[in-house]
């Protein structure tokens, strides 16, 4: 009985044994190993954050490839001299494309306009300046919210964005200055100015102009 009883144990413990070992190897347990969920990742979303743009920064001034916001001196006078001068610009169609143009585009440099430059940095004037500038013949807008394409054979030479931008203004001689200018017809044509203006009672004015130099890419 003894004997029987041993034996009957080991039976029992081979059994176990065998039923473990199946388990062990069943697929319902190796899928459960599948479906461990990974560690989590580290958060990369950090490094993708935007900062939102500067007060007076544009969006297209933002976009790889655009112009970059200029770095423009800020004072009631020099806004005077830039107005006075666009306005003379605007008026007087200093460009002469003025009858062509499908938009009139206003910016900012820092530029002296003593020669040709291929620079974009720029920046705008302010909204009151362009509300102040704008007539129904010269719609004013920001150069900013103005669309330049590259010249090309056989593109017509009307309908194109004009752009006036004022640059560089000297105001060491007291209450004279000259203020730099530049125009761009679009690729088309571009030429730079020098104003001479002088302070009056009535504010800043236009005593005379002279063009630096003109430029044409050629014929459409």
């Amino acid at each position: 009985m003894h004997h029987r009883a041993i034996s009957t144990g080991l039976l029992h413990t081979s059994a176990i044994v065998a039923i473990a070992a199946t388990l062990g190897s069943s697929p319902l347990l190796a899928q459960s190993k599948v479906l461990t969920p990974p560690p989590p990742r580290r958060d990369t979303t950090r490094a993708q954050v935007t900062r939102p743009s500067a007060p007076g920064t544009s969006t297209a001034a933002a976009t790889p490839g655009a112009p970059a916001p200029a770095v423009i001196p800020q004072s009631p006078v020099l806004d005077s001299i830039r107005e006075v001068v666009f306005h003379n610009l605007l008026d007087k169609d200093r460009a002469g494309f003025s009858t062509l143009a499908s938009a009139f585009c206003l910016g900012l440099s820092t530029d002296d306009f003593k020669k040709a430059s291929k620079s974009q940095d720029r920046s705008d004037p302010s909204e009151g300046m362009v509300r102040r500038l704008t007539t129904p013949r010269t719609p004013a807008r920001r150069a900013s919210t103005c669309t330049f394409t590259p010249n090309a054979p056989g593109r017509s030479v009307a309908g194109r964005a004009l752009l006036y931008t004022v640059g560089a203004i000297d105001l060491s001689a007291g209450d004279r200055a000259e203020a730099a200018a530049g125009y761009n017809y679009d690729g088309y044509s571009s030429g730079g100015y020098t104003f001479s203006v002088e302070r009056s009672d009535s504010g800043w004015v236009v005593k005379q102009w002279r063009m630096e130099w003109t430029s044409k890419s050629g014929s459409p």
